[in-house]
């Protein structure tokens, strides 16, 4: 029999490897999951949390665990892989980008966007991990997270306490929408097949999951009905039975 591929994945800004257990316990016929802390993130975040760190997170990932060929990114881990499979694109059997804008493309608002996570970075470090997180966490695209099962969400937040301020301040700076590159241009060379996954509350996500379908060459798009921007963990069903038939049915 063969065996099943496996996924490595990537979590968003704040949160921890940890965070897909619930989601890959949904899907134990995908194979053995990698969810590695990307930079910045965790007890012990690197200094340097710019595009080339990521990738480089990812490459250890996947050089441990060559057998899996998914590559599962979520919001700020969406933007990771995508570098990754750009810079890689032999390495992925099938890519899964949950909630994913692949940059900004108007360099004002990229210019706008670095000054306000500038802004946001210092608050992080003059107000403290405890501070921010509450104030994060009550952002409308987030607010929906509270939907969350109680179990998984204590769980969640326990794993987001042992974060350092400095570690989130660096990854807001050097990995933020307005500090990444814009993507967008590149999207048509990704060739292996790509499932785009957004909840139906989160609006703005959905939209660009549309605009990114016109430019994947192999993608299809899944919204998942009662579920916000962290899809996979709100509706944790729904978002098992589409990676199962993208795993079945197109990686």
């Amino acid at each position: 029999m063969t065996e099943p591929n496996g996924i490595v994945a990537l979590h968003g800004f704040t949160g921890r490897g940890s965070d897909f257990a619930p989601l890959q316990a949904l899907c134990p016929e995908s194979g053995h999951w990698c969810s590695p802390d990307l930079p910045g993130h965790g007890p012990s975040p690197s200094g340097d949390c710019g595009p080339q760190a990521a990738i480089d997170c990812i490459n250890r990932a996947a050089g441990e665990y060559p057998h899996c060929r998914i590559l599962l990114g979520y919001s700020m881990g969406g933007r990771a892989a995508l570098l990754h499979a750009l810079s890689r694109p032999d390495r992925w059997d099938g890519l899964v980008l949950i909630g994913t804008n692949p940059g900004i493309s108007n360099p004002v608002q990229r210019s706008n966007r670095a000054k306000e996570d500038a802004i946001l970075a210092q608050r992080i470090q003059c107000d403290g991990l405890d501070a921010f997180l509450r104030h994060w966490q009550e952002q409308p695209l987030i607010a929906s997270q509270s939907a969350i099962d109680p179990e998984w969400r204590a769980g969640m937040q326990a794993a987001r306490m042992k974060h350092s301020a400095c570690g989130l301040a660096q990854s807001l700076r050097q990995f933020g929408q307005g500090s990444i590159p814009d993507l967008w241009p590149e999207l048509s060379t990704i060739r292996c097949p790509v499932l785009l996954l957004t909840g139906a509350l989160d609006q703005k996500y959905t939209a660009i999951a549309e605009k990114m379908l016109l430019l994947l060459p192999a993608a299809i798009h899944r919204i998942l009905p009662a579920a916000g921007h962290m899809a996979h963990i709100e509706s944790p069903g729904a978002a098992a039975d589409a990676i199962r038939t993208f795993l079945r049915e197109f990686a």
